[in-house]
């Protein structure tokens, strides 16, 4: 038991270290200390993430986006990783990964105008990535970028159309 107590105590120390360091690195690493309110997803106002700023984009609530959605000249973009995209997205929605962007930006580009009433989502309120894609794109002159804060979790939640893997076999 001597020897064991102070291997248990290194591999706890070893993966917390570990585990702080590669948090840090990460893009959209959790933030240590934060404003982690309790988020109300269908509420009748939009989810906004604490580190908005006002020259972004406009956040918009579950009701504006699927408002949005029934339009066919609206495009949704998924931010997430491919690996989430997969496993379940919003029907239609083109995957243009944040982490990824300049691999998939050079199929995904001619799919876009400019004009058009573009929503980027992600994961929901713990995700960032549909902020920064967002930001990024209105930087790029896209003019009609909205922020779907409450991302996939919202949606999925309400049952609004989606694609899953059991509906693709």
């Amino acid at each position: 038991m001597k020897k064991v107590l102070p291997a248990m105590i290194f591999l706890l120390v070893a993966s917390t270290v570990i585990g702080l360091g590669i948090n840090a690195v990460k893009p959209d690493g959790i933030p240590l200390i934060g404003d982690y309110r309790e988020v109300q997803y269908g509420a009748d106002s939009a989810i906004v993430p604490p580190s908005a700023e006002e020259s972004d984009p406009p956040f918009i609530t579950l009701k504006e986006a699927y408002g949005l959605y029934n339009d066919p000249e609206t495009v949704f973009l998924d931010a997430r990783d491919p690996e989430d995209y997969r496993a379940g997205y919003i029907t239609g929605a083109i995957n243009l990964p944040f982490d990824w962007f300049d691999d998939y930006w050079p199929d995904v580009e001619p799919r876009l105008n400019k004009d058009a009433v573009i929503v980027v989502y992600c994961s929901g309120a713990e995700c960032e990535l549909s902020l920064y894609e967002g930001r990024y794109l209105a930087e790029e002159g896209y003019k009609n970028i909205r922020i779907f804060f409450g991302g996939w979790t919202e949606w999925a939640e309400q049952g609004f159309p989606t694609v899953v893997p059991d509906d693709n076999m």
